[in-house]
């Protein structure tokens, strides 16, 4: 299946958040956590420009908030001050009770296997990078219903046959797994033990896709996924100093 490139004018991340949108649905409650910029957006994105029915938690322990615009920290405080306040404790206790719908992820590395490395590139003794650390990767993987993650540099050096480190993994789980990256989604089909892309954007391909991920990939009929102005309007509103493109 070919399918024709258009020249791009709007910002990749804009289409990961209107990717991200598109893979939430009604009664899902969402879990945002640190430095997860365009999460947070696509997470509004859904609940006030798509009008689902969602319920968005996370670090900054705000219910639910309304957010006229974003700050440098997915963990500002700030959101308490138009919510009702919940706790992450008791956000983790939903996790652990099967209550939390959808949790995002932004790993440096993701494999075949559906396992993320957020620790290190390299050997993890004397690695030639070290990084943030997974905080809580390894318990919640496994436990939500959904997990979305986000990596908006698609490379063979981001999408791996095997990552340097499992910091987490969904292998042994039968939640839902996806993928959306600066040039499409994928989605793990469990059935299978493979990858699906499941929608590209209107300025990539299928094969540029292939071409940067390390690992195969099915490719049966994905969707083609545009940004409209208005679109394109209500994220950058929302995002006046465009922090989601650092």
């Amino acid at each position: 299946m070919m399918i024709r490139m258009v020249m791009q004018s709007k910002p990749r991340v804009d289409y990961a958040i209107k990717a991200i949108s598109s893979l939430l649905h009604d009664g899902e409650r969402v879990y945002i956590g640190l430095n997860s910029i365009p999460a947070l957006l696509g997470a509004v994105m859904a609940r006030d420009f798509y009008h689902k029915n969602l319920k968005i938690l996370g670090v900054a322990e705000a219910d639910n908030p309304t957010l006229d615009s974003v700050t440098a920290s997915t963990g500002d405080p700030f959101m308490v001050k138009s919510s009702p306040v919940m706790i992450t404790a008791d956000s983790f206790d939903m996790i652990q009770k099967g209550l939390l719908d959808v949790i995002f992820l932004g790993p440096v590395q993701i494999d075949k296997h559906t396992n993320v490395n957020l620790s290190v590139i390299g050997d993890y003794k004397s690695p030639k990078v070290r990084l943030t650390g997974g905080a809580a990767t390894a318990y919640v993987m496994p436990l939500v219903k959904k997990v979305i993650l986000w990596n908006l540099k698609h490379s063979k050096r981001s999408l791996v046959d095997k990552v340097d480190f499992v910091t987490g993994t969904a292998r042994y789980s039968n939640n839902d797994v996806f993928v959306v990256t600066d040039l499409g989604v994928i989605h793990f089909l469990r059935s299978r033990d493979e990858w699906e892309i499941t929608s590209i954007y209107d300025f990539t391909s299928i094969e540029e896709i292939v071409n940067n991920t390390s690992f195969p990939l099915r490719a049966d009929q994905p969707s083609v996924i545009s940004l409209s102005e208005e679109e394109e309007s209500f994220i950058s509103k929302l995002d006046p100093s465009s922090l989601r493109n650092t």
